[in-house]
């Protein structure tokens, strides 16, 4: 196995760990298990992997764009969350806006492969961006407010803009770091 393939496994294995912690570490009672594990291993994936800083910027805007997107889900009454916060009930909370901040760093490793693939970028953000809430709502960690069907065409739109635009993104971010 060639260190290629090694830190592609790791960033995919780190970023799914790191999300089963987060979706069970709340449900269990221990919210803060999940941000814990996806820190780490963000941590452990910038200073072995991560592409120099456009990386960094981009995992940092996508903590904060997916903070705001799950809030206005949850404000809006789509969406609820375990492990919220009591002081703003719309306000996304912790485990979710660090699993943005891990997707965003499988961008350029394990799902590298789509950074030439907009199509398909689209087309897999919209199915599988919806069967993660989907599959966090099986541990009642997420719970759709509203119709499914609606709720998953909803999710499905943003998840398959919003990948095509972090790997814009992050190739807008990399031409401006290199100048």
């Amino acid at each position: 196995m060639n260190s290629t393939t090694l830190k592609i496994g790791f960033n995919a294995l780190g970023f799914q760990s790191a999300w089963w912690l987060s979706v069970l570490g709340v449900v269990v009672g221990f919210p803060l298990l999940g941000p814990l594990a996806m820190t780490l291993y963000l941590v452990i994936d910038h200073y072995s992997f991560t592409k120099g800083q456009a990386e960094l910027v981009l995992i940092l805007s996508a903590i904060l764009a997916g903070t705001i997107a799950d809030s206005i889900f949850a404000s809006t009454g789509l969406l609820s969350y375990a492990g919220g916060y009591d002081f703003a009930p719309g306000l996304a909370p912790l485990w979710i806006s660090v699993m943005w901040g891990g997707f965003a760093a499988t961008l350029n490793h394990s799902l590298g492969w789509l950074k030439k693939r907009t199509s398909l970028a689209f087309l897999m953000g919209a199915v599988f961006g919806p069967l993660s809430y989907m599959a966090g709502s099986k541990f009642e960690a997420i719970i759709f407010n509203q119709d499914m069907t609606v709720s998953m065409l909803i999710l499905g739109l943003f998840w398959g803009l919003a990948i095509p635009g972090m790997i814009k993104l992050y190739s807008w971010l990399e031409v401006r770091s290199a100048s």
